[in-house]
């Protein structure tokens, strides 16, 4: 059966847009949420950049959404890499998880287990994982930005690394090869149950925080992560197959990179792809290959 994604392009308006992609999936595939622990993980690398961030809007449209699902609990909750609750309030977050009844986590706070991932002597380090995201119904609530290690960040990153604690997420930049084969290898366990992209403003050049904005007016949601965060890249100019974790990830059969296992709702994807400025590292970036380095059949 073919990965569902759900798509509008040409938004003029960012929760319109969002809440219809976020209906069209409850319908078709709502019920594998109910009655379940619901983690929604918006980005929050910074606690000042909006740009950088979730939008307010983007979190209001999947609080409302979600929590009509009857969730057990429904939590807003990240580990941002600077401060996760002040990053809540700087940015709106707060008045909506009130009004629909969601709790509200820093992940950096929460109880943790220890997994495991490579430096770039392919030597196993520890992180600490938030136990939280381990055990929900992880829903990722990115945005497109391009970045200055693994070209695109999207669904699969905003909820692999929001999900490592403090202090131990730096661990996770071990050069293009081990960065990109650590968050495939997190994502057995933490990739998103439902991804979503508010791509109505996204980023290019020196991102993740630092980028310029652009406008691109779509939304995607989906339960397939690789699918999502690959229609995602096309979106944003960008070939899916030179993003070194998603390849990895699909090689560990945690989705599909290839259209031809899409069902795109909504509209195809063609007319609405907006090229990105890279990241001035980017040819460097591509380079993500295990082959010939110490991590060589670490996948």
């Amino acid at each position: 059966m073919p990965a569902r994604l759900f798509f509008r392009s040409g938004l003029t308006e960012r929760y319109r847009g969002l809440r219809e992609v976020l209906e069209d999936w409850a319908q078709n595939e709502g019920q594998k949420a109910e009655g379940k622990v619901i983690l929604v993980k918006p980005n929050c690398v910074s606690a000042k950049v909006r740009l950088a961030s979730t939008h307010a809007e983007a979190v209001r449209a999947t609080l409302e959404v979600l929590s009509q699902l009857r969730p057990k609990r429904l939590i807003l909750g990240e580990g941002s890499s600077e401060d996760t609750l002040r990053a809540f309030e700087n940015f709106g977050y707060l008045f909506w998880a009130e009004k629909f009844g969601a709790e509200v986590l820093d992940l950096n706070t929460d109880e943790f287990e220890i997994r495991y991932i490579y430096n770039s002597q392919g030597q196993r380090i520890p992180v600490k994982i938030a136990k939280t995201a381990l055990y929900s119904f992880r829903v990722s609530l990115a945005k497109p930005k391009t970045h200055d290690t693994v070209i695109v960040t999207l669904g699969i990153k905003n909820l692999v690394v929001g999900a490592i604690q403090k202090p131990d997420k730096p661990k996770i930049h071990q050069g293009y090869p081990a960065t990109n084969l650590n968050i495939a290898l997190l994502a057995r366990e933490l990739a998103p149950h439902l991804s979503l992209v508010d791509g109505f403003e996204g980023m290019e050049g020196e991102g993740p925080v630092e980028g310029s904005p652009v406008f691109h007016g779509f939304a995607l949601a989906g339960s397939d992560p690789v699918a999502v965060d690959a229609a995602a890249a096309r979106l944003m100019g960008f070939d899916p197959r030179e993003v070194g974790y998603l390849v990895f990830c699909a090689r560990l059969g945690l989705g599909t990179l290839g259209e031809r296992e899409w069902e795109i709702l909504g509209g195809p994807l063609e007319a609405a792809i907006k090229k990105y400025r890279p990241h001035p590292t980017y040819e460097e970036q591509r380079r993500w290959e295990l082959l010939g380095t110490e991590l060589s059949g670490k996948l």
